[in-house]
């Protein structure tokens, strides 16, 4: 490609202010006289300007210069949504939003853009990323979607280059970063369109959501087993009442609940199920979709959890039969299907034989050492007993306390049963004292007045203390339980420490006062249960309640010894919910048969489902420790376990348990919001249309906006003869036009 230049071009305020408008003066003023003649006049004016402009281009140094040119197809950066609401089923047939992406950009529609344009891929959810422009690297994993700043980012990607258009795939909601109106206004300055291919339903048709509050991880066969959730409801229509059930594995109903008015704060619901075959259990909650529902996924939810059988080896030890500890025992020896029981009364004879389960041998000797309690026992309750009294040696209960802290600390559970003679106030400065849930101070017993003992949260009571799914028929059980008349006030709960029940009407200084707590201090759970009337107990409808405490109570605090080999192994989880694509700390910790930690610094191998999924590394400094960080990828409940050959097709050795749910603020609103969009299109000069209809974005993005590139250029001198030439022909035909007109 040719083109003429000028290489002493002045500036063109000079040219056409100054120069040319010379030029056309001196034309007239040389030949502004004689009147006559006219046309002839104007001729030699017109060879006058004509001669004048011929200099000046000489003047101006002509010359050509020679381009070498390429067309290139328009940038256009393809925006795809990539948060955790793409995952949202908008329709009945199953399909995602995301799916719907990938099959629209996959069915040849991003080959036709790549054959028009330089595509760019991108995706983003709080952050930009680069992609495959055919949506297979989307996971719909991000937690939060930031798309204001996502079109900012695209600006800075391709700042000094032509700023491409963009074609956007998004339900348009963002709620993280800066609002879409400034981020548009700066776009159309920048002049990029922005083309928006919608997802999502705009209606806000109804939609109930279950959501997981508590459930367990773990069961012994024959317990009954509590799940907290939490109902809520958003959109148009939703129904007066909503059925949630509790289904096992073959869709039979153990369960269900109807929830009044559910609305978008949440209803609290608690579903239970009596389960009595051991094993891995998948059992599923479900909400009966509303009418017009068509967000069907978060109906649902999977509550995976492994049933053991086995037996709880407890301790007891106890000073004087009192009636409390007589009711315990004979309670627990009932229980032999649950409960290997051994007893320890330091007020009995010598030859009196101490008292045990049929399954077990009775106690020689109290055991003193804290391997020994280890290797025959998960559970130590003690109750109103001077450690001073436990032996005839006085030194005895000083070695057993060491002994038994050395317990918790390895695992092992704890429960202290408060008493008017030597429990807690024996046990003030003691090794057991800062294990506690509670602290003790110096409060005095009371007997001033009955009361009844209440859950210290009623609408999200502890399981130990919840008997019924309906947490407000639960509170009525304990309001109209028999009422105790003793127990021993403590100061205030321990950092970390949650309260069973409290007592209705006293508090102090730091809220109502604890008459049971629990707590994980360090490796164990330790309890504390601050009454000696627990015998007192009666419900509405006899008995099974008051089993249902103790058993719950037992469950839970030997929990750490029961989900691995005793003790010897325990696989811990930072904790057991988390959103999607967010990374959970997974912590092994081994010891040897003598519970001595091991040493050793080869990886631990970490299964799912029969996979290795993660190689927990050991820790230098702390032996016997081995830790990994693992993402949440899968939606649902997922059971990971060690194995002792490290096999993935071996028995389980230790297993741990965590839900993957929806992020909840990603999750809060999920239909499309057009308005956003329209106004982003609006702004910018770009075209809304909905996904189905992305067959009309390709006839308006037609690739026309090509892009020239000048590849090489020179420069030659414009031949100068032929405007000689010129030159003196123009100027000999003026002369004889002048003498023509008798001009001088």
């Amino acid at each position: 490609m040719s083109h003429l230049v000028f290489r002493n071009l002045p500036a063109p305020w000079v040219l056409w202010l100054i120069l040319v408008p010379a030029i056309v003066m001196l034309a007239l003023y040389a030949y502004r006289r004689p009147r006559r003649e006219r046309p002839m006049r104007r001729a030699a004016s017109a060879l006058r300007a004509a001669l004048l402009g011929i200099g000046l281009f000489l003047c101006l140094g002509p010359a050509l210069r020679e381009d070498q040119v390429k067309v290139e197809p328009a940038p256009l950066a393809i925006l795809l949504d990539d948060s955790a609401s793409m995952l949202q089923e908008d329709g009945s047939d199953g399909v995602a939003r995301l799916q719907r992406v990938q099959a629209t950009l996959q069915n040849e529609f991003s080959s036709v853009l790549e054959e028009r344009y330089q595509v760019q891929g991108w995706r983003f959810g709080s952050r930009l990323q680069a992609t495959a422009t055919d949506g297979s690297d989307l996971k719909g994993e991000a937690q939060q979607t930031a798309l204001g700043e996502a079109l900012m980012a695209v600006l800075a990607e391709n700042r000094g280059r032509r700023l491409p258009d963009i074609l956007l795939f998004s339900d348009g909601r963002s709620n993280q970063g800066q609002e879409l109106a400034p981020v548009a206004e700066r776009l159309r300055a920048e002049g990029v369109e922005v083309h928006v291919l919608a997802v999502g339903n705009s209606e806000e048709a109804p939609d109930l959501m279950l959501e997981r509050v508590q459930s367990p991880d773990l069961v012994l066969a024959g317990d009954v087993s509590l799940f907290s959730l939490r109902l809520r409801g958003e959109g148009e229509g939703l129904p007066q009442t909503a059925v949630v059930r509790l289904l096992d594995e073959t869709g039979q109903e153990l369960d269900r609940v109807e929830v009044q008015r559910p609305d978008a704060n949440g209803v609290n619901v608690v579903l239970s199920a009596l389960l009595e075959r051991a094993g891995e259990r998948r059992l599923v909650a479900e909400v009966l979709p509303a009418k017009g529902e068509t967000a069907l996924d978060n109906n649902r939810l999977d509550l995976g959890l492994t049933v053991k059988s086995v037996k709880v080896r407890v301790l007891l030890v106890e000073g004087d039969p009192r009636y409390e500890y007589r009711f315990l025992k004979d309670r627990l020896l009932r229980s032999e299907r649950d409960v290997v029981l051994n007893c320890w009364l330091a007020s009995a004879d010598r030859a009196f034989p101490q008292e045990h389960s049929a399954s077990s041998g009775p106690l020689l000797r109290l055991p003193l050492d804290a391997d020994e309690l280890l290797e025959n026992f998960d559970l130590i309750i003690i109750g109103d007993v001077d450690p001073t009294e436990l032996t005839a040696d006085a030194l005895d209960g000083q070695r057993f306390l060491k002994s038994v802290a050395t317990f918790v600390e390895r695992g092992g559970g704890l429960l202290m049963l408060a008493g008017p003679q030597a429990n807690p106030s024996a046990y003030l400065g003691s090794p057991l004292e800062a294990l506690l849930p509670v602290v003790l101070g110096n409060q005095r017993p009371r007997t001033d007045a009955s009361f009844r003992p209440v859950p210290a949260d009623p609408l999200r009571p502890n399981p130990v203390v919840l008997f019924s799914s309906d947490p407000e028929e639960n509170l009525a059980l304990w309001n109209d339980s028999a009422p105790l008349w003793w127990y021993r006030p403590v100061q205030r709960l321990r950092p970390g420490a949650q309260a069973w029940l409290v007592h209705p009407q006293a508090s102090n200084e730091f809220g109502p006062e604890v008459i049971a707590a629990g707590m994980f201090s360090p490796e164990g759970w330790v309890g504390w249960i601050g009454t000696d009337e627990t015998w007192r107990w009666r419900f509405p409808g006899g008995e099974k309640y008051v089993d249902r405490f103790w058993r719950s109570a037992l469950r839970q605090l030997a929990s750490t010894r029961l989900k691995g080999d005793r003790g010897r192994v325990r696989l811990d989880l930072d904790r057991s919910e988390v959103e999607l694509g967010e990374f959970l700390l997974v912590e092994a910790r081994l010891l040897d048969d003598s519970f001595v930690p091991v040493q050793g610094d080869e990886e631990l191998p970490l299964f799912s489902e029969g996979e290795e999924i993660l190689s927990l590394a050991a820790i230098p400094e702390q032996p016997g420790v081995y830790r990994g960080r693992l993402r949440a990828t899968t939606l649902g409940s997922t059971l990971i376990y060690l194995t002792e050959d490290g096999r993935g097709d071996s028995e389980p050795l230790v297993s741990a348990r965590f839900h993957v749910h929806l992020p909840s603020r990603e999750m809060a609103r999920t239909s499309l919001d057009r308005a956003a969009l329209e106004g982003l299109t609006e702004r910018t000069g770009g075209l809304l249309l909905m996904l189905p209809d992305s067959g009309e974005m390709l006839d308006e993005l037609d690739g026309k906006e090509q892009v020239t590139r000048i590849l090489e250029s020179s420069m030659h001198e414009l031949p100068v003869w032929p405007w000689i030439l010129a030159f003196l022909v123009v100027g000999a035909s003026e002369w004889l036009l002048r003498k023509r007109l008798n001009l001088s």
